[in-house]
Formats: structure tokens, C-alpha cells, sequence
């Protein structure tokens, strides 16, 4: 669950540490007061765009921090230590910093991560619900989703789209293949020239190279002889002194004097020597393996003008004209054997597609199982939600081709009325109608996910009375089983809340600031008569709060019991 969040400079928030507890908490405010300024900032420490103009007026940069405690959300531990993040007591915790300039900056343990790993890890830490979730809701990848979360069947999700992306591989090498099997008969015949023409050549790897070091050594042979023969004159062979004889007369010379003053230069004198000596034995082995063969000269000349006309025919450097030959057979013999690949590929794919159609019949199968407990739950829902007459169904139908999690089409259908045919969910006309369906069916599936944090941001707008309080009932039982946040503007929601936050706005000399408290039981019935309504609060408005936060009670001891 998540336990702690600390926000600085973020937005209208100075300075935020709050500590959040188990159950439903409900966040209530006055409007504009930054009740989903909160939930902004989760977002972005899960993973969303971060942007420098939700940093807090005069301030250089902004930081979010979450910690989770994650010793019972398994699926978090295993992706910690699959990605080798330390972890201390089962502590998590994610920090996001933002600077002015637009640079963001992601840690989890302290460690520096990319975007998608924060996204990753927080799919499995949080899930929101947003106001606008509705909308999301009319979009049919939305609905295959839901039901796909629902269905709590990533195995058979896995395996569609594992063959899938074998059998789309094998469908563009297919498509490769009929190119090149419908090239004109001209660039065959002209391939093949070309590589008959490179291989009568005997090109071999790095000969270019090899040659042109071979050629300068040939080409300055004299040269090298002589600058040989005169180095290993001045410095072992001349009759006037060579450099190794005079090194030889200064130490004995030294050595006869035997004064202490020199002694470090005998170890200097000495080190010179050896290195003269290596320097005459490197010498005389360059001027023995010089060797001045003007026929090889001349041979290597030709080749090398060859080479250098080959390479310009070809329109490649002579260095590659090697390369260039291995890939024209390539090309060559993808040509010659295209319709034997093509064919052998076509078999393969056939055979995978059948694997394929296998396996997504069997996801559409267990899609149907989820798709009716999903629709008799909703039926439920629908009717305690002031929609006695609301029937939910999921229709299915085939995609032409395949898709990368199966062959069914996913339609949510609706009908409000009796003796109406049901319509798409998106035909709806009424808001309050969508609003109570997105509702019912989010919490619905809301109960059948891992994430243990289940974030609910004004999801009750467009409902109201005593429809309003059933669905704080309802986000109150699932609170019994996950941690809820509920950022809400109804007090017949906020009543439900096993805790109460309300968040406060202060206007001072440099600037507007948010903050948020947590309510004593008094606290709640001011803040629950303030949103019942009316500039003045009245002591029958007072009552009223009252009795809705003990009947609120009384239903969470009536739930426990149960």
C-alpha cells in the first residue's frame, strides 16, 4: 500500500508529508482548493509527462516522493529484484525531480531509472480512476481491456500474442520473398555478371590493405636499407667511435673513478645501453627483411590499378570490394531461391496460424466466462444505482485478421429501458446514465485487480441523492480488500470514508498554498454540512451531517459483521 507521500513546490503545494492509512480515505475540499493537484503528482511520480510549469511559482525545481510498502504485493517484490533494486524492510520508494529548465529526473532505492521502468513498477503499485474515465470508457480497446482484467488471464493473453508476432515475422519475409521473386529478369542477368566478374577476380578479405603496406615497404626498399645501414654505423660499426664503444669508454671511465657523486649515473648509462643494444638488434632485422623485388614491385602495381578500376565500376571503395562481392551473392541467391524460401515460409505460417487460431479461440472462450459474471455483476450494480431497468451485455465479433491479443472485437452494449434493443454503450444520451455505468462497471473491475492502491478521482460526477451514497457503500466494501483514495465532491461519498482529508487553500503576500489534514470525527460533520450546501450552516444542517457519518458507521459494522 502506499504509505507516505512528501511534495514540494509543486503547483499551488509548498510542502506536503502526509502519511496515508488502510481502507477508504476521501479527499474533500472547496473547488479550486488543488484536491486533484494530489493526484496530478501521483501521476507523475508513476510516470507521466512532467512539465517545468507545474513547479511552484519563484522555485527551481520540484520533487515528489511515494513509499510503498510492499511486503504483500508479490508481483512488486519479483520485479524489484528481477531489476536488482535494493529493498530495506519492504520499503519502495519512488522519487521524481523536475527542474525549471524541463529536465526530469526518476529514482527508485535511491537508483536512477528510465520512464518506462517508473511506469512499469507503478502499474503494479497504483491504479487511477479518473473523472474523465467515461470517455475512455465508449473506445473499444478500453472495453477489451477492462474485460481482459477482469478475465485475470495474462497466460492465455501471452501465448495469442507470442504466435502472433511469429506468424506476422513470418508474413513480412513472405511479402520480402514476392518482392524479389517479381524483379525483372534483367538485374538476374545483370547480378550475375557482376559476381562472376568479382569472383574471376580472386578478391580476398583485407587484400587492399595487405598490398598497400606490402607496396610502400617495396616501393621505399632502398631507402630503408640505407637509413638502416647508416644508423647501424653511427651506432655500432664506425671505426671513430660508435655510440655503443663510447657508451662502453664513459662507464669504464666513471667506474675508474670510483666517486660516489656518479654512481647514479652509472645505472642511467647502463639503462642507455640496453636500449642501443635493442635499438641494433630491431635495425638489423628491418635491413634482413628487406628484400628488393622489382618484379613483385610491378605485379602489385597491376593489381592495385586493378583494383582501383574494379572499385570504380563497381562505385564502392577498394577496401570494400570484397564486402561488395559477398553481398551481390546475397542478393543473387535470394533472387534464385526465392520461390522455394517463399514457399517454405508460406507452410510455416500456415502451420503457426493454426497454433494461433487455437490458442484465440480459447482466449475467446474464457473472454465469454468473464464477459457474462461481468454482465450479471454490473445488472447488479446497475440496479442499486437507481437503473432498476439497466441491462449490460459485452457482444462479440471476428477481426478480419489477426491482432497481437486475439480475434474478438469487443463490444460493451447497454440498454436503459425495458423493450429497448440494446445499443452500444457510446449511444447512451443521458451522462448521468454513462456516468453510473462507467461507475459500476469500474468497480466492478476494480475488485479483480493486484494493485493494492486504488486511486478513484471524482468518478461520482453526474450523480447524485441517494444513488450518491450507495456508491460510497460500494467504494467503501472495496476498501475492506485494497487501500482507496477518493477525491469526491458529494458528502454522501465523503461520509463513507474510513478517514477524512480535506485539503486547505491560503492565500499570503507570495503566493496561494495548499494543504491537507486529516479530520477528527467532529472535523467531518463541519466539513460534510459545508458541502451539503448553503452560505450559512445551519444546526438542522449540522443534524444532517451527523446522521449521515453514523448511518455511515453503522454500515461498516453491518459489512464487517457480514
Amino acid at each position: 500500500m502506499l504509505r507516505e507521500i512528501h511534495i514540494k513546490n509543486f503547483a499551488i503545494i509548498d510542502n506536503l508529508d502526509l502519511e496515508l492509512k488502510s481502507g477508504m480515505t476521501v479527499i474533500t475540499g472547496e473547488t479550486g482548493a488543488g484536491k486533484s493537484i494530489v493526484i496530478d503528482a501521483l501521476d507523475i511520480a508513476l510516470g507521466d509527462r512532467a512539465d517545468s510549469k507545474m513547479i511552484r511559482h519563484g522555485c527551481d525545481k520540484c520533487e515528489i516522493t511515494l513509499v510503498f510498502d510492499v511486503s504483500h504485493i508479490e508481483q512488486a517484490k519479483a520485479w524489484l529484484t528481477h531489476q536488482e533494486f535494493f529493498m530495506e524492510e519492504n520499503e519502495c520508494c519512488i522519487r521524481r525531480v523536475t527542474s525549471k529548465e524541463g529536465r526530469s529526473r526518476s529514482y527508485i532505492n535511491g537508483s536512477v531509472v528510465t520512464l518506462q521502468q517508473l511506469k512499469e513498477l507503478g502499474e503494479l503499485l497504483v491504479h487511477v480512476h479518473g473523472q474523465h474515465e467515461h470517455h475512455a470508457l465508449l473506445k473499444r480497446e478500453q472495453q477489451r481491456l477492462l474485460l481482459d482484467q477482469y478475465m485475470k488471464e495474462p497466460g492465455a493473453l501471452q501465448e495469442v500474442g507470442s504466435l502472433y508476432h511469429e506468424w506476422k515475422a513470418l508474413q513480412q519475409e513472405i511479402e520480402f520473398l514476392e518482392q524479389h521473386t517479381g524483379q525483372e529478369e534483367a538485374k538476374t542477368t545483370l547480378l550475375k555478371y557482376q559476381v562472376e566478374e568479382l569472383r574471376q577476380f580472386h578478391l580476398t578479405d583485407n587484400e587492399f590493405e595487405t598490398l598497400h603496406k606490402e607496396h610502400e615497404q617495396l616501393a621505399n626498399g632502398e631507402t630503408i636499407l640505407k637509413t638502416c645501414e647508416h644508423a647501424l654505423h653511427l651506432l655500432d660499426e664506425s671505426p671513430e667511435g660508435s655510440v655503443q664503444s663510447l657508451l662502453h669508454h664513459v662507464m669504464a671511465q666513471l667506474h675508474q673513478c670510483k666517486v660516489s657523486c656518479f654512481q647514479p649515473l652509472d645505472t642511467l648509462l647502463n639503462n642507455a645501453l640496453i636500449e642501443v643494444t635493442e635499438a641494433i638488434s630491431q635495425l638489423k632485422q628491418i635491413h634482413h627483411s628487406v628484400d628488393i623485388n622489382h618484379e613483385r614491385l610491378h605485379w602489385i602495381d597491376t593489381r592495385l590499378s586493378q583494383l582501383y578500376d574494379m572499385a570504380r565500376k563497381h562505385k564502392v571503395k577498394p577496401q570494400e570490394l570484397y564486402e561488395h562481392q559477398k553481398t551481390l551473392e546475397k542478393t543473387l541467391e535470394a533472387l534464385l531461391h526465392a520461390d522455394e524460401k517463399r514457399l517454405a515460409a508460406q507452410k510455416k505460417q500456415q502451420a503457426v496460424f493454426v497454433e494461433y487460431e487455437k490458442a484465440a479461440l480459447l482466449l475467446s472462450q474464457k473472454r465469454q466466462q468473464a464477459a457474462t459474471t461481468l454482465s450479471e455483476c454490473v445488472d447488479a450494480h446497475l440496479s442499486t444505482l437507481g437503473m432498476p431497468h439497466g441491462h449490460f451485455e459485452i457482444a462479440f465479433s471476428k477481426h478480419s485478421t489477426p491482432t497481437p491479443v486475439g480475434m474478438d472485437v469487443i463490444d460493451f452494449m447497454v440498454r436503459t429501458n425495458p423493450g429497448q434493443p440494446l445499443q452500444l454503450l457510446h449511444k447512451i444520451a443521458s451522462g448521468g446514465e454513462l456516468s453510473r455505468m462507467s461507475l459500476a462497471i469500474q468497480v466492478i473491475t476494480a475488485q479483480s485487480q493486484t494493485t493494492p492502491t486504488l486511486v478513484f478521482d471524482e468518478v461520482d460526477v453526474g450523480i447524485g441523492g441517494g444513488t450518491a451514497e450507495i456508491v460510497g457503500q460500494l467504494l467503501k466494501s472495496l476498501g475492506q480488500h485494497a487501500q482507496i483514495l477518493c477525491i469526491t465532491h458529494l458528502p454522501q461519498v465523503a461520509a463513507q470514508g474510513h478517514e477524512h482529508l480535506k485539503i486547505h487553500k491560503a492565500d499570503f503576500e507570495n503566493g496561494t498554498v495548499s494543504t491537507l489534514s486529516w479530520l477528527s470525527h467532529e472535523e467531518r460533520i463541519q466539513e460534510l454540512a459545508r458541502m451539503l450546501g448553503g452560505i450559512k450552516i445551519t444546526p438542522q444542517t449540522l443534524a444532517h451531517a451527523e446522521e449521515m457519518l453514523t448511518h455511515s458507521l453503522e454500515f461498516a459494522a453491518l459489512s464487517a459483521d457480514s
